[in-house]
């Protein structure tokens, strides 16, 4: 029955683990799909689309979005912006994994 214990508890923490790196992961990708779309826009710059990102997921993350680093490239008809962040753990900062996420938008003429 101790066994038992320790592993349903094991799993338990296990689960809250990956539900905050699922969830960490949709905040950065919809924060870098953001940024990307904005830095593609016709007038729109890799600055502007950096600064964008960031702020939705300072904003979507709160606390744990502290680390968050976005960062534009530009080619000739694609925009990239990729954002790396710590996810949140089950305790707070000791635990988590370090995400990366990519998103692309064609450069508007």
């Amino acid at each position: 029955m101790m066994f038992g214990a320790v592993v349903m508890i094991a799993l338990f923490l296990f689960l809250i683990e990956v539900g905050a790196y699922w969830h960490a992961r949709n905040v950065l990708d919809e924060a870098a799909a953001e940024g990307a779309r904005v830095a593609a826009a016709f007038d729109g710059t890799c600055a502007e689309g950096e600064a964008v990102a960031e702020a939705r997921v300072a904003a979507r993350g709160g606390g744990w979005a502290d680390g968050v680093d976005a960062t534009c490239t530009e080619t000739a008809d694609i925009v990239t912006v990729v954002i790396t962040s710590s996810t949140p753990g089950f305790l707070s900062s000791t635990t988590g994994y370090e995400a990366r996420v990519t998103e692309s938008a064609p450069r508007e003429r």
